[in-house]
């Protein structure tokens, strides 16, 4: 407290000072005058010195407890450090005996054991009887049997059977040349007592009339259904892209259309429209390689050669 109130003490004790050189000086010159107007303010003294630091205060009273706010949100989780490995520890503890493992796997075979001795019991029941074997290797031939009695006489042959034999045997030889002809082909299909047959030849209508008659048999047409449809099959196993020609035309007289022969046709398939003879140039049957209808088109423009091969021509042919 001294020290606090040293300042004010210096103040009073200058003001006191003041207080009696204002008392000596009116005595010396006379009656103290009225008081003069206040003057301006003076300059603002330069700061004094710090004073002294007082005694330390009281202690102050407590403050209010505050009630704790919630938890803050936790940060981001830092980078892992890089540190040495720490001291190895001391063992733990022994722990508690813990609760029996499951049961391992069956273990490998061991060893066969050795042959024990044979044990004496009592018979079983006889089993079921086995399959048959293998019939054995045939015996030896026996001996001869006796010779049998003498058959009745044959009867006599005539003409009419050897006749009858040779037309047989004409038929077979016929049969055979022409089977043996078709296979020549690389394609051909037997309808009836025909062959309908295919080598990749490309002719005229009148050249391909020659080589078929050079093979024994004719262009091939169709004498009815059955025969077109065993045809138009021939055409399509042949792998053709051009329509061959079949054995029809009309060059004899327009619109008559006649086999090769010039007999008239009894069985025909011709397309919706056709024959139409398109500029009065086309005069020779073809068939369609799609359907197997027929069409016409020129006797001079080169086509697939198919051929048929009878039975009959082959005989007269050869």
């Amino acid at each position: 407290m001294v020290l606090l109130l040293k300042p004010y003490i210096s103040v009073l004790l200058l003001l006191q000072f003041r207080q009696q050189l204002l008392a000596q000086n009116s005595e010396a010159k006379g009656e103290k005058g009225d008081r003069g107007l206040q003057g301006p303010p003076g300059n603002a003294g330069p700061p004094g010195p710090h004073g002294l630091k007082g005694d330390r205060g009281d202690p102050g009273s407590p403050g209010l407890t505050c009630v704790q706010g919630p938890p803050g949100i936790p940060g981001q989780k830092g980078e892992q450090g890089v540190g040495l490995p720490g001291l190895l520890g001391s063992p733990g503890l022994k722990g508690e005996q813990g609760q029996p493992g499951a049961p391992g796997l069956n273990g490998f075979p061991g060893v066969p054991g050795l042959k024990g001795q044979r044990g004496v019991g009592q018979s079983g029941f006889p089993g079921n009887p086995g399959t048959p074997g293998r019939p054995g290797t045939p015996g030896t031939p026996g001996n001869p049997g006796t010779p049998g009695n003498p058959g009745s006489p044959g009867r006599i042959g005539n003409g009419d059977d050897f006749t009858y034999l040779k037309s047989l045997i004409q038929d077979l030889s016929a049969t055979i040349v022409m089977m043996e002809k078709a296979a020549s082909f690389g394609t051909f299909r037997k309808v009836g007592q025909k062959y309908f047959v295919y080598d990749g030849i490309v002719k005229t209508f009148d050249e391909g009339i020659q080589i078929c008659k050079e093979v024994g048999g004719t262009i091939a047409l169709a004498r009815n259904a059955v025969e077109n449809q065993a045809l138009h099959k021939v055409v399509i196993a042949s792998g053709l892209s051009k329509k061959p020609f079949i054995g029809v035309t009309d060059r004899d007289k327009e619109g008559q259309f006649v086999d090769i022969d010039g007999k008239l046709l009894t069985f025909t398939n011709w397309a919706f429209g056709q024959p139409h003879n398109y500029k009065k140039t086309q005069h020779c049957g073809t068939i369609i390689l799609e359907s197997g209808l027929w069409d016409v088109a020129s006797c001079y423009q080169p086509r697939p050669i198919m051929c048929e091969i009878v039975k009959n021509s082959i005989a007269t042919h050869e």
